[in-house]
């Protein structure tokens, strides 16, 4: 684990560009980076532990972590998966005394550690700032309601290809290729669903002209996937609800 400071001029640019302090007042925004460490933790770390004191606020600046629950018999349930622009913990949970959940790096990540009483403060004077956590937060409730419903409702191709549409939507790209960012035992749990069953449902993918070299899949054009989206990911597309999206729940096309 290794910590730096967060005023040197190219990461300010970069955690003053993220959406969560969009048109945020300059004080309030400087006073919290000046106040910020960048922490770069490896693969499999702790960032956070269930029902341990809450003493830091963090934004992933980059890499992967889930959030899981153990329940009494110390199995684990990954709730969500994060990456870059998240925030860790919701703000409604830094004033309780200890975390209900653990957070553990899937990849290497580098995150923004701040004070949470500074957090709380630029909440309760920044309006800006609070209309962004609200409607990240909201965003990501309807990400876990979406996660429900695929674990309840969806069959396993569905949810395997759902994911790989999620993957890719975060890299803003529209390309042919995914890269699963971590390993397959971890995206079956997170799925709801067996290893042997993924790798059944990814044979499926492989027999409808798909790629697969170990975590680097290639559909066999741009759009197959398109056909897993939902209100969700049609919200973060820059091509749903125009005549380029292909799928007919979300397109423009009259």
């Amino acid at each position: 684990m290794k910590t730096i400071t967060a005023t040197d001029t190219d990461s300010h640019a970069l955690i003053a560009a993220f959406p969560l302090f969009a048109n945020m007042e300059a004080d309030l925004l400087n006073g919290l980076i000046v106040s910020g460490r960048i922490q770069h933790q490896e693969k499999g770390s702790l960032v956070m532990s269930q029902n341990q004191p809450f003493t830091r606020f963090y934004i992933i600046l980059d890499g992967w972590c889930a959030i899981s629950k153990n329940n009494r018999d110390g199995q684990e349930s990954i709730l969500q998966i994060l990456n870059q622009s998240e925030f860790l913990p919701e703000p409604e949970l830094v004033s309780k005394d200890v975390c209900p959940f653990n957070v553990q790096s899937l990849t290497p990540v580098t995150l923004l550690m701040l004070p949470p009483n500074l957090v709380r403060n630029a909440l309760q004077h920044s309006a800006a700032f609070m209309r962004n956590m609200l409607a990240a937060s909201a965003r990501r409730n309807q990400e876990l309601r979406d996660h429900i419903e695929q674990l309840t409702l969806r069959s396993a191709e569905e949810r395997v290809g759902r994911f790989m549409l999620q993957i890719r939507s975060q890299t803003n790209k529209r390309s042919l290729a995914v890269e699963l960012p971590f390993d397959k035992l971890l995206i079956a749990s997170y799925l709801g669903i067996k290893p042997e069953t993924l790798s059944r449902t990814l044979q499926i993918f492989k027999e409808r002209g798909f790629t697969v070299n170990r975590n680097h899949i290639t559909a066999p054009d741009v759009e197959y996937l398109c056909n897993f989206c939902d209100s969700t990911l049609a919200d973060q597309c820059k091509h749903a609800h125009t005549d380029e999206c292909p799928n007919p729940f979300y397109s423009g096309k009259s």
